[in-house]
């Protein structure tokens, strides 16, 4: 047993390290394209690899059960003759009845399993929108979206869990049946009396049937889930790959390197390559072989050569491409290119691409939203399939990249940008210069080290994309690629990063830029520019070769330049920089008090422990984890969420299986007992027909206790993931801040599966063990009393030793749980970030690193189930013990007492089970404290303190005007945070524009979030056509109002579905909302139009695109306040000035702020609100603003002239 559990550690760990590897190797269009879903790929992770896991565990049933059954039988046969043989007949009659049964167990395990990936697909896409969700208050809608998948799975679940009662009734039933036949016809056939010899050794061989038996539909079910998830895997690994456009570089050798807490660890060379799929010579198969009972978690096995992927690839094997020698001033070259997305698409996103990326050069790609500019790059980078022609790579080039949407590992700043690089002083200084990541530096709490979260949440999104460009600059890659990273900066950083870090720092030396950028005022700088339009290259050459050939570009260029000195006057510094580092400033700061507030108090066990205050460096707080034995009130919580009757009926039911079984046992004693007294016929047949009425109670009472269970579970399995997943959608934004989205899914990927299909069974095993050695010691205590005394201290040793091995258990146990979450966590960073990876070339340290995460989980997993094998050596000790007091008190009463026969042999016969249900017990009793902590971790998700949602409900047509009024409002993110906004006081009429700006710190974003209630208004109130917020009900608020934010986000379904999840408008409407937002043209060019598909997170659209679909919902909802939060970012300049005439136009009678990204854009507004240190500093028209002498805002335009 214990080598098949190695065995089965060692397969899961191998599957979880195939898994990630394929995922390095997936096409984008795999993971983007609706083929598969994160959710969906962690459920490989965890799911199917534990129930191949599981299956390996008990593999050694297969054949060891049929053995135990044959040998039995032959037994039973020298017993009983013929009459045993007839009545084990009838397992030949259910076999095929448990088989088809079996069968259909797997039709609903597949139907499971794939609800099982939706639901984790919608909660991974509820949770990676959760801000937005909440700002539209759409997260009961979305959250209904994931309960309605939850029903379907509990639906396929209750399929699986009623083939598994019948299977257990029949599995329990049959023994009981045999024995009655076999009893019932022994006389009649033999023609011999049955005495007390005959039917308690007949009787203990029927016992030992039972245990095989009830192991058999176990085993069956999970070899079914075995079996399901095998195909799955086989489905996920032969998914489309990308290309490849050369090879994986990172080599490491002797002691690599991987990434693990913010630290590059190096692996010993044996863990090296165990956990690598590498070839290795026979010498180190030899080194293996004597190291693998040392370290030997993960077995090595072998790959195949590494090849390239896709059509370049394929071509060059058929010896149908002859790669030419490329020029050395190039480092990039496309010839007569053809791409697309789908490898089974018909028509290329990508056509007739013929460029040629001087080395060593700026090479700038422009162009309106969605006209190819990231496609052109992922082509470079072999992200897109390749339909004709080729591009080919310099010599020796090596590539950074910086996507459009910033990727970054949850880890310190400074891991974040070496990026597993060599520290070198002077390098990072100027890097951080250039990036002016400096001043945001000095903000943290541990400068450089702080872990800046998963995503890198505690950073706004212009301070993530500086942190993803120096990694690129930091590098000692030859072609740095970055898309559009200029979009999230401010004006000044923007013209920094360019001169210092791209002008000075990287075409300096000597290294290849290719940058996607909207900012036309740049392209001077430029010595090749590309122009794309509607998937072509439109023009591509200087900045006069492209004016002279698109005239038209040079008016969107003149324009560019005339805006930069709009976007430089906010301040001197750049405002919209600094607002971000007082945020980052306030996050710090209120993350520092809350975990000094928690760890002044020491915690008794039973109570749920947060952060380490010993790590000031981390923004991100740990995993909590309980200590001691799981609290009473976890498990009120779960029986709360079963129901007081159904408990009781459950409970009662096993009690009742019980007494039926010890009264039918001593009925069969008094039956044998009768054969030696000789009595009649007639007297036999009342026995028998007792005896038969007995098992026909015990078969239905063991119907209803399995049957109640499983409806038990299903109610709780229920109860407690609504629970967890109403409470966490309530939660304030601040949680998610500070929890990994990773952290959140392990309880509903793991955690819930635990609670759903182990949790009950473990329980009906459990109650059966407890009460099979219960009534062993009844029946034994009332045919020999003096049996209590000699087994009571023999009761107290096993107290002791399960109590000793429950304490350490219960620790493994929480140790295996939390060394499992960062697993995940990485693995969906990963997922997240594959471009950026594989454009690196860093396959392999990310899988060395998950390696040493997954081999953390099994060190802890490998001693968790160690320990069961130390417990199973001495239960079995006790069992003996047990047995032998049973036979020498009954013999010694037999023969000093004159004990009947019939009861002697029916204590022997209770007493030799007792062995094994004493390990069932307590490896039962183990498990469900083990599986406990599950509900444990749940139920923790299920009491996060909640946002303030209830009110008073305001009038149906409320906001009527759209009137907003500050009384003297303060706002704070948090009660242990300073204001950030004080005594605000401002009156904004309705329909009026407003242009928010302000210096350091004024405000801005803060104010907006108020509106929302986002963060808390502690002092004053913000008043909105006479009602005051705080007494609104939140979701009524925000459902009331409108919000543009600056980063988009859409969701997995259809267009229709992200612009009106509600389905409360029209067509016309919704087309009406797309051409204001001009997007008509792009939808209706996709096949369904409206109905036309939108993959996880939106990726088949462009970061552009998707903002434009933000704003588009926005239109639609026709709230009578907008709010617009940088809304134009990732838009080109034309789109951005033909969209701010759309707002003045669609929203002419209401009220409009505008936080400003350039004051051009807020210079037509009604009123400027100038805010200075959480104030309002100036409060009136630009006109009235110009002529004030001292007006900051006079102060910003003048600047600008």
């Amino acid at each position: 047993m214990h080598r098949a559990i190695l065995q089965s550690i060692n397969v899961r760990a191998a599957l979880q390290g195939l898994v990630y590897e394929k995922s390095l190797r997936l096409s984008t269009y795999a993971t983007t394209g609706g083929m598969m879903t994160v959710g969906q790929i962690t459920n490989h992770m965890s799911t199917d690899a534990m129930n191949i896991l599981f299956m390996f565990q008990t593999i050694n049933y297969m054949w060891s059960i049929p053995m135990q059954v044959i040998i039995i039988l032959i037994l039973l046969y020298v017993q009983m003759g013929a009459a045993a043989l007839i009545g084990a007949a009838l397992f030949l009659i259910v076999f095929p009845i448990q088989v088809k049964i079996a069968t259909i167990i797997s039709r609903s395990q597949k139907q499971l399993l794939t609800h099982s990936d939706e639901r984790m697909k919608q909660v991974n896409e509820l949770l990676q929108g959760i801000k937005l969700l909440k700002m539209y208050a759409w997260e009961d809608l979305y959250c209904k979206g994931v309960e309605v998948i939850r029903e379907k799975q509990l639906r396929s679940l209750l399929n699986v869990s009623a083939g598994l009662v019948f299977t257990i009734f029949f599995t329990a039933g049959t023994p009981v049946v045999v024995t009655l036949v076999a009893f019932g016809i022994y006389t009649p056939l033999t023609g011999n009396t049955l005495t007390p010899d005959i039917t308690f050794s007949s009787l203990s061989l029927f016992n030992q049937l039972a245990v095989p038996l009830f192991l058999l539909p176990f085993s069956l079910f999970l070899l079914v889930n075995a079996i399901v998830s095998t195909k799955r895997l086989a489905e996920f690994f032969v998914a489309p790959e990308v290309e490849g456009i050369g090879e994986d570089t990172d080599e490491l050798e002797e002691g690599e390197e991987c990434q693990e807490n913010g630290e590059t660890k190096k692996l010993p060379i044996e863990s090296a390559r165990q956990a690598n799929f590498h070839q290795t010579s026979s010498a180190d198969e030899a080194d293996e072989e004597e190291k693998d009972e040392k370290s030997g978690l993960l077995d090595g096995s072998k790959k195949p050569p590494k090849t390239d992927y896709g059509s370049n690839a394929l071509r060059k094997a058929m010896g149908l491409e002859k790669e030419e020698p490329l020029d050395p001033k190039v480092a990039f070259k496309v010839s007569r290119g053809n791409f697309l997305w789908d490898p089974q698409g018909a028509q290329p996103c990508l056509t007739d691409i013929d460029v040629e990326i001087p080395k060593g050069k700026l090479t700038m790609v422009v162009g309106s939203v969605g006209s190819g500019k990231s496609s052109l790059l992922a082509s470079m980078l072999g992200e897109m399939t390749t339909v004709s022609g080729r591009v080919q790579v310099g010599e020796n080039e090596t590539i950074a990249y910086a996507g459009q949407k910033a990727w970054l590992l949850n880890a310190t700043m400074r891991d974040n940008i070496l990026f597993a690089e060599k520290y070198s002083a002077n390098r990072y200084k100027r890097v951080i210069e250039a990036c002016a990541l400096k001043p945001d530096i000095d903000i943290l709490p541990a400068g450089d080290q702080t872990e800046i979260g998963e995503k890198g949440i505690n950073l706004s999104g212009g301070q993530k994309q500086r942190v993803s460009v120096a990694r690129t600059m930091y590098s000692s890659k030859s072609v740095i690629v970055l898309d559009d990273p200029l979009s999230a900066l401010d004006v000044h950083v923007g013209r920094t990063l360019l001169e210092e870090g791209i002008s000075k720092w990287l075409i300096g030396h000597k290294k290849t830029v290719i940058l996607v950028t909207h900012q036309l005022q740049y392209l001077n700088r430029a010595d090749l520019i590309i122009v794309m339009k509607d998937g072509r290259i439109a023009a591509q050459g200087d900045l006069d070769a492209i004016i002279a050939a698109d005239p038209d570009m040079y008016s969107e260029y003149d324009q560019a330049v005339k805006a930069v000195s709009d976007m430089e006057s906010e301040s001197e510094s750049g405002t919209e920089t600094l607002l971000e580092r007082e945020a980052l400033r306030r996050k710090s700061a209120q993350l520092i008090r809350r975990v000094s507030a928690q760890n002044v108090v020491v915690q008794p066990a039973g109570k749920f422990e947060g952060v380490d205050d010993k790590e000031s460096g981390v923004l991100i707080e740990k995993e909590e984890m309980e200590r001691g034995s799981v609290s009473f009130k976890v498990y009120g919580y779960y029986f709360r969420n079963v129901g007081i009757l159904l408990s009781l009926v459950t409970f009662c039911s096993v009690l009742l299986l019980s007494g039926l079984q010890i009264g039918t046992n001593f009925w069969l004693s008094a039956w044998s007992e009768a054969g030696l007294s000789n009595e009649t016929g007639s007297s036999n047949t009342k026995y028998l027909a007792g005896y038969a009425g007995l098992s026909a109670s015990l078969l239905l009472v063991r119907l209803i206790s399995s049957t109640s269970l499983i409806a038990a579970s299903l109610v709780a399995a229920k109860t407690i993931h609504q629970r967890m997943l109403r409470n966490l959608i309530k939660a304030p934004l601040r949680f998610f801040d500070t929890t990994p989205i990773g952290r959140i899914l392990n309880r509903f990927s793991n955690d819930t599966t635990m609670i759903d299909s182990k949790l009950a069974q473990t329980f009906n095993s459990t109650m059966g063990s407890f009460m099979a050695c219960f009534s062993a010691v009844i029946v034994n205590t009332i045919v020999m009393p003096y049996f209590l005394l000699f087994f009571t201290p023999i009761a107290i040793a096993y107290y002791f030793l399960q109590s000793y091995f429950l304490s350490s258990s219960r620790e493994m146990q929480r140790l295996d749980n939390t060394s499992r979450s960062p697993i995940f966590a990485y693995f969906s960073e990963t997922l997240n970030g594959l471009t950026t990876i594989r454009a690196y070339k860093s396959q392999k340290r990310f899988f060395n690193t998950i390696i040493e995460r997954i081999n953390k989980n099994q060190v802890a997993y490998l001693y968790l189930q160690t320990a069961n094998r130390w417990l199973g050596v001495r239960l079995d000790f006790i069992g003996s013990l047990i047995v032998f007091t049973a036979g020498m008190t009954t013999l010694v009463g037999a023969l000093t007492l004159g004990l009947e026969p019939s009861l002697v042999g029916l204590a022997i016969t209770y007493s030799l089970q007792i062995a094994g249900f004493l390990n069932l017990l307590v490896r039962g009793v183990a498990d469900t404290e083990m599986q406990m902590n599950s509900v444990e971790r749940v139920a923790f998700y299920s009491n996060v303190d909640n946002e303030q949602y209830e009110g008073r409900e305001p009038p149906d047509d409320w906001p009527k005007n759209g009137r907003i009024q500050f009384d003297r409002a303060s706002v704070r993110y948090s009660a242990d945070t300073d204001p950030v906004l004080r005594a605000v006081t401002v009156d904004i009429a309705p329909g009026e524009k407003v242009g928010i700006c302000g210096r350091t710190g004024a405000g801005k974003s803060s104010l907006t979030l108020a509106l929302l209630r986002v963060i808390d208004i502690f002092g004053g109130r913000i008043v909105v056509d006479g009602i005051d917020i705080k007494s609104v009900p939140l979701k009524t608020l925000r459902s009331k109002l409108s919000i543009i934010p600056q980063d988009p986000v859409l969701f997995t379904g259809t267009i229709r579905g992200n612009l009106d999840p509600l389905h409360e408008k029209t067509d016309s409407q919704l087309w009406e909302s797309l051409e204001i937002s001009q997007l008509k043209d792009v939808v209706a060019e996709l096949d369904g139009g409206l109905d036309a598909l939108v993959t996880e997170g939106g990726e088949n659209f462009s970061v552009g695109q998707r903002q434009l679909f933000c704003l588009a919902r926005a239109f639609l909802r026709k709230s009578r306040i907008l709010i617009m939060d940088e809304a134009t970012a990732s838009i080109d300049l034309e789109t951005d000035k033909l969209l701010q005439k759309v707002v003045i136009t669609a929203f002419a009678d209401r009220t409009v702020l505008t936080i400003a990204h350039r004051i051009a854009t807020i210079l037509n507004s009604d009123k400027i609100l100038v805010l200075d240190e959480g104030k309002v500093a100036e409060f009136d028209s630009p006109d009235n603003l110009m002529q004030l002498d001292g007006s900051l805002f006079a102060s910003f335009v003048r600047d600008k002239q």
